[in-house]
């Protein structure tokens, strides 16, 4: 985020900063358009040789007002400019990556970076982790206010910035930052800033109208490049000049004064350079380097003991068409007594009016009265003392005088950005002295010169207003202001920018297909989403798997978000077809994902080998599953095991089951460090069907051994694989690696290999995952030619805001109404038991199925 000039300050506000003692500031605060007075609690002392700084105990850096003398004022002009332009730039990123996370509450969550958009406000109720790496942004939109609950902590992780994390918040009540927290980033925010007690803000602080501190900390921003400080000070009668360099770089300062005067030297990177034995008089400053200014360019130094020395003080009293000038007389020189007075005008006026002469005979503070001030325009002022001819000036300082009572509008996100239309917002927070106030929107396509105005309304109490805009192109983005007008007053709130995007795509998504039975199937899909459209048509592409030609089914047009299917017949049993759900709108086409079902030979049964568990001992438990259990009204179901390498099969003890589901057997005798396989039977009226056949290896303690652990980090398309290397059987270095595939497939795909040198944890990235899959994986071990593998576990990358779930209970909800409406056709003699039975078993399938899902959804892994 490029904060131009703004990043010279730790804190700036335009209507004011405040402290409650002692807050702790690393930098320098600056306030602008409004003058010293604004900030409060800080115990200023104005810099008496220049006038274009103060100091306080509370900032180690230096304090700058619109009211101080040149160039302080065209720096904090420039610099609040900078930080304006800021806030509309961080605002108007678009598209977010991340829209309403959490519902606006955050507590507990790790966010990567990106762009994070919330329509409301914002509450960090609790610790959230900020992970990315040196250079990665996060840029955090608020529509509403920012509220951190007190003791909250922004963990930054792998290296992550403060300088690169920008919380733009746009209105509400604006930010605040509890007690006790510990805060990090940049604020940048159209309203105000609230800092409680002992919070420490890691980062910076820009408010378009006030920062409040209550005995905070704020570390400021590490910025490329900064402005030159400027000193000067009187040694020995001489003067002298120290110009400090904080950036990176070196830079080339050249000093010109009185006589013709003129030396440049270099000023080091994070060091300090000194100019001595000046004369009395003018000097200026310019470097060699356009990015890099000075605080101060121009300053006056009087170090002889024998003239007087006059300073001036900021003005007090600025009301109505009045303000108070003030000074002070710091020394006699060696004269008895010193005339002192003003000079004052309207900035860019040349004649300077001079207030009735005082003399004073000791040193002290002097005063002066002025009226005929206008609202609205800015003056100059500076002291003068004169003794015997000798004169002497203090710097000049400015008065600002505000228009009274002047409105205070904000500028609110667009919403509603429908079709070529969009509804700009705002919110009147002040009306000032006023009883009424004209408020409305300015608004044009983003890089364009003219403003297109809105009707006006007239407000008589602060609050929201809005307007309609229409003629806008998809595509095109645009800014707009919130304005307030009134007896000749203008305020403006932020600009803010909106994007008309291009029409927005329906979507759709293909379901599994059901009803899979004789030569027919129902293929079923959900219209997610219509965009943009108020209607749209959606079909079926079906064909069997391997041929070129797609068959459409008849359209259906849809007028909100849904499931839809169509019955597909002239299957052929043996047969795999494939399918996808389509969706098109005003001719723009969207398909769902393909997926495909197989017309299985009618009545076969179906068994599933499960991975064994408790291996323990000299024991093991197998597991398997009967899926199906076809035609048949029971089968026997049982296990069949061996050591890797024999020829002969172990059978368990057969059990006889009547309906889908788990089943197991425990052996025994089994060897330590040696590997067996296995695999689940079915037996069905003489007909036998195997499941697929798994491995175990029974590890002894001083072996190379390796342990699967939980999958983690299942985010997007990638998950963090896990695993221990347990022993690593004498050898200097083992190689581990893990295998995963897609659970059901054969094949299985490799991460890259990782060289151990001792025992302990290990974990690898699996990518290019799919949502709604299931898949299995193992951490593998390998020595030369021994390899060792882990259990297989499972991990199921879920469809985002429980989609899978959702699949799993239209399919259960499916599957009920088949079986209900095949109960009602039995009892009328409409199909056999058989027919019934296996409806029953599809619908307990699925049941099991989706409350499974349900499980895993309340208990992630």
């Amino acid at each position: 985020m490029d904060l131009g000039t703004a990043c010279d300050f730790s804190i700036l506000a335009k209507s004011g900063i405040d402290s409650v003692p002692n807050s702790d500031v690393a930098g320098d605060i600056g306030v602008s358009p409004i003058a010293s007075t604004a900030i409060t609690g800080f115990d200023l002392t104005l810099d008496s040789t220049t006038g274009a700084y103060s100091t306080s105990t509370q900032v180690d850096g230096r304090v700058y007002a619109a009211d101080y003398s040149e160039p302080t004022p065209s720096r904090l002009t420039t610099a609040v400019s900078d930080m304006e332009s800021a806030f509309t730039d961080a605002y108007g990123r678009v598209p977010p990556d991340f829209t309403n996370l959490g519902g606006g509450n955050l507590d507990g969550e790790t966010l990567t970076p990106g762009v994070y958009k919330w329509d409301t406000g914002l509450s960090i109720d609790g610790d959230i982790t900020l992970d990315g790496g040196p250079d990665d942004t996060w840029i955090f939109q608020v529509a509403g206010g920012l509220s951190v609950a007190s003791g909250v902590t922004i963990n930054l992780e792998g290296g992550a910035q403060p300088e690169n994390i920008v919380w733009v918040v746009a209105g509400g009540p604006g930010v605040e930052i509890g007690t006790d927290a510990d805060f990090a980033g940049i604020v940048l925010a159209q309203t105000a800033i609230n800092v409680l007690t002992n919070a420490t803000v890691d980062g910076c602080l820009y408010a378009q109208t006030a920062v409040n501190l209550q005995m905070a900390t704020v570390t400021g921003c590490d910025c490329d490049l900064v402005d030159l400080q400027v000193d000067a000070a009187c040694v020995d009668e001489d003067g002298e000049i120290t110009v400090t360099n904080p950036n990176d770089v070196s830079v080339m300062v050249t000093v010109t004064g009185p006589d013709a005067y003129e030396e440049t030297m270099e000023v080091p990177a994070g060091g300090s350079a000194t100019w001595g034995a000046l004369a009395d008089g003018t000097y200026s400053l310019e470097t060699d380097n356009i990015a890099i200014g000075l605080d101060i360019t121009t300053l006056d130094i009087s170090c002889d003991a024998a003239i007087p020395d006059v300073v001036t003080t900021p003005a007090t009293e600025v009301n109505g068409s009045t303000a108070t000038l003030n000074g002070e007389l710091t020394d006699l020189g060696d004269f008895d007594t010193v005339d002192v007075f003003f000079e004052w005008r309207e900035l860019g006026t040349d004649e300077w009016i001079a207030t009735d002469t005082q003399t004073l005979d000791a040193p002290g503070d002097f005063s002066a009265g002025i009226e005929g001030l206008e609202p609205g325009n800015t003056y100059e002022f500076r002291a003068v003392g004169l003794a015997n001819g000798e004169r002497v000036e203090g710097a000049t300082l400015r008065i600002i005088k505000t228009v009274p009572g002047v409105p205070q509008v904000i500028t609110s996100p667009a919403t509603e950005v429908n079709g070529s239309t969009a509804t700009l917002n705002g919110e009147l927070l002040d009306l000032g002295d006023y009883d009424t106030v004209d408020v409305f929107f300015e608004w044009r396509d983003l890089g364009t010169d003219e403003w297109i105005a809105t009707d006006t309304q007239t407000l008589d109490a602060p609050g929201d207003f809005s307007a309609g805009i229409e003629g806008l192109e998809p595509g095109s983005t645009y800014e707009f202001r919130a304005v307030a007008v009134t007896d000749g007053t203008r305020d403006e709130g932020a600009i803010i920018e909106f994007t008309k995007a291009e029409p927005g795509a329906p979507i759709v998504e293909t379901q599994m297909a059901t009803e899979v039975n004789g030569s027919t199937a129902v293929l079923n899909g959900e219209l997610i989403d219509l965009g943009d459209y108020d209607a749209v048509d959606v079909f079926f592409e079906w064909r069997e798997l391997g041929t070129d030609e797609w068959t459409a089914t008849e359209t259906q047009t849809l007028d909100a978000p849904g499931d839809f299917d169509a019955e597909i017949a002239g299957l052929e049993p043996g047969s795999t077809y494939e399918f996808r759900a389509v969706v098109v709108a005003n001719g723009a086409r969207e398909e769902g994902t393909i997926v495909s079902f197989t017309k299985a030979e009618a009545g076969v049964p179906s068994v599933e080998t499960q991975p064994a568990t408790e291996i323990n001992g000299s024991t093991a438990v197998l597991n398997g599953e009967l899926i199906d259990l076809g035609d048949f009204e029971t089968v026997d179901v049982f296990f069949e095991w061996r050591e890797l390498g024999a020829d002969e099969w172990i059978t368990t003890e057969s059990q006889t089951l009547d309906e889908p589901g788990d089943f197991s057997a425990g052996i025994e005798g089994l060897e330590l460090g040696s590997t067996y396989e296995f695999r689940a039977v079915m037996v069905a009226n003489g007909d036998r069907f195997l499941g697929a056949t798994l491995s175990f290896t029974k590890l002894a303690p001083e072996d190379l051994a390796v342990e699967t652990k939980p999958a983690t980090e299942v985010n997007g398309s990638t998950a963090t694989l896990n695993g221990e290397l347990l022993e690593l059987e004498g050898a200097e270095e083992v190689t581990v690696y893990f295998l995963y595939r897609v659970e059901g497939t054969e094949v299985w795909t490799f991460t890259d290999e990782q060289v151990l040198t001792q025992t302990g944890p290990f974990s690898a990235t699996a990518t290019n995952l799919e949502t709604g899959t299931t898949y299995e994986f193992r951490a593998v071990a390998q020595v030369e030619d021994t390899v060792v593998y882990g259990d297989i576990l499972e991990f199921t990358k879920a469809p985002d805001d429980g989609k899978k779930c959702k699949k799993k209970k239209r399919e259960y909800e499916r599957a009920k109404r088949e079986y209900e409406k095949y109960e009602k056709k039995y009892e009328k003699g409409k199909v056999n038991k058989k027919q019934l039975k296996k409806k029953r078993h599809a619908y307990e399938r699925a049941k099991r199925e989706y409350e499974k899902c349900k499980r895993a959804g309340k208990n992630p892994a």
